[in-house]
C-alpha cells in the first residue's frame, strides 16, 4: 500500500535499499508456495540478495558494506517480506546480528572483520549468512534466561562443543552459527558464552525436523553438535550492560518485527485486489469493493497498518538519531504493536476474502499462517507489558 513520507523512504539511499528488496521479493514470490509446501529454503530470492549486496548492508563501509541503520533495514525488510516471509525472516536475523555486533562492538575485531569481509565477498549463490543459534528443547527461549544444556569444554587451543539447538533458522544455508553454550574451564562454575561456529565444521549436522504451521521454508531444523572443536579465538562475549548499556539487540529486533508487518501488508494487498475483482452475480456486475462491510474492513486494516508502521519506522528513526537506554519501552512497544497488528490484519484479510481464503493455493492462506510467528519473538507480550508496568509504577 502507498504510504506518505513519514512512513516511507527518505532520500535516494533508502529508496535504493527498498528497491533491492523489491527485486528479490519478486523473484522469491514465484517460488514461495512451493518452498512453503515442501519445507525447502527460498534459494532463488537469496541468490538475488547476495548478488545485489543486500546481505552486506549492515556491514561497516570500511569492511565493504554500507553501514545500514535500523530504519533502513526496517524499510527494506517490510518490502522483502511481501515476496517470501521465510526468506525475509532469515535475512532479517542475519542483518540484525551483524548490525547489533557492529554497533555494540563486543566481538574481537579480527573475528568480526573476517566474517564481515566474507559476507561482502560472497555475491553468488547462497551468499554468506550468519545467525544466532541459542534456543534448545529444554531451555526454551533464551530471552527468558537459563543456562543452555549445550556445553563447551576447554581443551588445548580451544573448546569442544556438544549439544542440540532448536529453531535454527536458515540452518541449511548458513555459513556460521553463533552457538551459545555453558562454558566449562578448569573445574570452575560454568558460565554462559557463545562461539562462531562454521556450519561446515566436523561434528555439525542437521536433523530435518522443522514441520510447523507457519514460516515453513525457514529451514529452522535441529542443529546437532557432536564433539565440535572450535579455536579459542571464536569465543565471542555476550552483550551485557557492563560492556554497553544501550539495548542494541532490542533495537535491531525492530528489523525482524518488520518482516511480520510486511507480511500483513501483503495480506492486505491481496484482499483488496480480490475485493476489486470479485463480482458475484448478485451484484449485477459490481465488485464486492462497493459493499459497506467490505469497505469497513478495508478501512480498518489500513488504519491499523498506518498505526503500526508509523510506530515501527518512527521508533527506528529515533533510535538511529539518538540511541538511548531510555528507549527500552519504546522499542518493546514498537515490536509488540507490529506483531499483534500483523496477526489482526491477516485475520481481517481472511474475513474479507471469505471461504476461498482457506485454499492452500492462495497466498493469503500462507500469509495468515506466517504472521503468527511474530508473537514468539522477544520481547513477547507479557515481558513488554511487565516493562511498561515497571516504568509506570516503580
Amino acid at each position: 500500500m502507498p504510504y506518505p513520507a513519514p512512513f516511507a523512504t527518505h532520500g535516494e539511499r533508502e529508496a535504493r535499499i527498498v528497491e533491492r528488496a523489491r527485486l528479490a521479493a519478486h523473484v522469491a514470490a514465484e517460488h514461495a508456495a512451493r518452498h512453503d509446501r515442501d519445507g525447502t529454503f527460498p534459494v532463488e530470492g537469496l541468490a538475488t540478495l547476495a548478488s545485489n549486496g543486500y546481505l552486506a548492508l549492515a556491514v561497516p563501509p570500511g569492511l565493504g558494506g554500507e553501514g545500514a541503520t535500523v530504519a533502513e533495514m526496517v524499510l527494506g525488510n517490510l518490502e522483502l517480506a511481501s515476496g517470501d516471509a521465510s526468506l525475509a525472516l532469515v535475512v532479517a536475523m542475519h542483518c540484525a546480528l551483524l548490525g547489533r555486533v557492529r554497533d555494540a562492538a563486543v566481538w574481537p575485531a579480527p573475528l568480526f572483520d573476517r566474517v564481515a569481509r566474507e559476507v561482502c565477498a560472497a555475491r553468488h549463490g547462497q551468499g554468506a549468512l550468519i545467525n544466532s543459534l541459542a534456543s534448545e528443547p529444554e531451555l526454551g527461549s533464551p530471552s527468558r534466561g537459563g543456562l543452555p544444556a549445550t556445553t563447551a569444554r576447554a581443551v588445548e587451543g580451544g573448546f569442544v562443543l556438544n549439544g542440540r539447538k532448536s529453531f535454527s533458522s536458515g540452518s541449511t544455508v548458513l555459513r556460521w552459527g553463533v552457538v551459545s553454550a555453558a562454558i566449562h574451564v578448569d573445574g570452575r562454575e560454568p558460565y554462559l558464552g557463545s562461539f562462531v561456529v562454521p556450519m561446515s565444521a566436523s561434528g555439525v549436522r542437521i536433523e530435518p525436523n522443522w514441520d510447523t504451521l507457519g514460516m515453513r521454508a525457514t529451514a529452522s531444523h535441529m542443529l546437532v553438535l557432536e564433539d565440535v572443536f572450535v579455536p579459542a579465538e571464536t569465543e565471542v562475549p555476550r552483550d551485557t550492560p557492563a560492556r554497553d548499556p544501550l539495548p542494541h539487540e532490542r533495537a535491531w529486533s525492530l528489523t525482524v518485527a518488520a518482516v511480520y508487518l510486511g507480511v500483513a501488508e501483503a495480506a492486505r494487498d491481496f484482499a483488496l485486489g480480490f475485493a476489486r475483482s470479485r463480482k458475484p452475480t448478485a451484484l449485477a456486475g459490481k465488485s464486492i469493493a462497493t459493499l459497506p462491510s467490505i469497505r469497513d474492513r478495508a478501512g480498518r486494516m489500513d488504519l491499523a497498518l498506518f498505526e503500526a508502521r508509523g510506530l515501527l519506522v518512527s521508533t527506528a528513526r529515533a533510535w538511529d538519531a539518538a540511541p538511548s537506554v531510555d528507549m527500552q519501552a519504546a522499542l518493546a512497544a514498537a515490536k509488540v504493536v507490529a506483531s499483534n497488528t500483523a496477526v489482526a490484519v491477516a485475520e481481517q484479510a481472511m474475513r474479507l476474502v471469505g471461504g476461498s481464503s482457506m485454499d492452500r493455493s492462495s497466498p493469503l492462506e500462507r500469509h495468515y499462517r506466517d504472521v503468527r510467528g511474530g508473537l514468539h519473538h522477544p520481547p513477547q507480550d507479557d515481558a513488554a507489558i511487565a516493562l511498561f508496568a515497571h516504568e509506570a509504577l516503580d
